[in-house]
């Protein structure tokens, strides 16, 4: 099968029908610039089986990752940053988190909050989490996405979505 790699908006799963694999990495270590699409499987052995760090960074992002489709409105995740490169033992997660048009942090139960808590999630989590609605449109969405392809010395790598269940 030729694998499919997700670039650009709108979503190539909503185009193409096969097999989606993530691009080799660059020299650099980063994914090539995009945001490229993934099944949990496949990101958990690409980024969170190398190290005992990154295993244990996976084992928090799942338990993230389950708080938030727990309030039943998870509508998109998005991860950047180290834990989608080589490093060996990535200091955090960076994600995005896309809830329902109708989601309020306030209407859901309190274990759940903490995925949407800064403060918190880092805590507990090591991760930088930031969500938005919907709402935020494909554009906005997509002024986002590349903005988070920045990396900190200002090169350009790319980023995951995961395919939600």
């Amino acid at each position: 099968m030729i694998p499919i790699v997700c670039e650009k908006f709108p979503r190539c799963h909503d185009l193409f029908h096969g097999v989606v694999v993530l691009p080799d990495f660059t020299r650099e270590g980063d994914l090539p610039v995009g945001v490229h699409l993934a099944e949990w499987d496949e990101f958990r052995v690409r980024f969170g089986m190398l190290t005992p760090r990154r295993v244990w960074l996976l084992g928090r992002l799942q338990a993230l990752f389950a708080l938030a489709a727990s309030t039943g409105e998870l509508r998109r995740i998005f991860v950047w940053g180290s834990f989608v490169t080589t490093k060996p033992s990535p200091n955090d997660a960076d994600v995005l988190l896309i809830m329902s048009e109708d989601f309020e942090v306030e209407r859901i139960d309190s274990p759940a909050r903490t995925a949407f808590d800064a403060v918190r999630a880092k805590l507990l989590f090591e991760s930088d989490v930031f969500w938005a609605r919907a709402s935020i449109g494909e554009d906005t969405l997509g002024m986002w996405l590349e903005t988070y392809q920045i990396s900190r010395n200002f090169r350009k790598r790319g980023i995951v979505e995961l395919e939600l269940p």
